[in-house]
């Protein structure tokens, strides 16, 4: 990876693919998302929370598999869910930060130059012929406004949950149709049974803060780990009768 940040003029050649943005996710078992997406991904994910290991700071994750480097909803060819995270689809562009005059840090659109997304057979350009931002970039620059615009409430909503000691690990041991056993630990979720001993002072404050639809969504959306299990099973289903077909 090669970030710089994004000139119109120095990079008005680039040519972009972005359907190969879900490629880069092909193994990404941990997405991260914002507060906006929760109801979005409620309906495809489980949504999980994890601690970054340099900060210690939790953030929250769609899980697309059940080991590291493994995403359940890669085809091959792109990511067969309903939606696709926006930490997805804004690739190969990133948030960057620049130092100004006044030694504050704003935030600078930076681009992949080593992205697979940058091809000569990329159908989508920076800019258009007369120089303006193309319907492309004004898309991209929505989403990565929207992952930018989310990083407050989402960490209000991680706050929030920890002041009210909702967050608890979650261990899955899963045993796969053909016997294997799958260890699956270093994540967490809502704590269903502290959440439902909140006083009415807390769950007065969760409505009034807008966040108690974030914590439905997050409960909710743990049943997916079922259609990750199915999914894996299926999975290892194929590869044995690849296997039986190769012998």
């Amino acid at each position: 990876m090669h970030l710089v940040e994004l000139s119109r003029a120095e990079h008005s050649e680039l040519k972009i693919n972005p359907d190969l943005a879900e490629a880069s996710a092909a193994r990404q078992h941990l997405i991260p998302i914002v507060a906006s997406e929760f109801r979005k991904a409620a309906i495809q994910y489980p949504i999980v929370f994890a601690k970054n290991p340099e900060t210690g700071r939790f953030a929250p994750y769609v899980l697309n598999g059940l080991e590291p480097e493994e995403n359940l909803f890669w085809s091959g060819t792109k990511m067969d869910v309903a939606y696709v995270p926006l930490n997805i689809r804004r690739r190969p562009f990133f948030v960057g930060t620049a130092d100004t005059s006044s030694g504050a840090n704003d935030n600078v659109l930076c681009i992949d130059i080593e992205s697979s997304c940058i091809t000569a057979s990329g159908q989508k350009s920076i800019v258009d012929a007369d120089g303006r931002d193309s319907s492309y970039l004004k898309e991209i620059l929505s989403i990565v406004g929207q992952l930018v615009d989310g990083q407050k409430p989402t960490s209000s909503f991680i706050n929030m949950a920890l002041s009210l000691d909702l967050l608890c690990p979650i261990v899955l041991d899963i045993v796969l149709e053909d016997g294997k056993p799958l260890h699956v630990e270093g994540l967490y979720s809502i704590d269903e049974d502290r959440f439902r001993s909140l006083n009415q002072d807390e769950v007065a404050r969760l409505w009034n803060e807008g966040l108690m639809d974030l914590i439905y969504s997050v409960i909710i959306s743990t049943g997916q780990i079922f259609n990750l299990i199915r999914l894996r099973n299926e999975r290892e289903s194929l590869n044995r009768a690849w296997r039986d077909n190769e012998n």
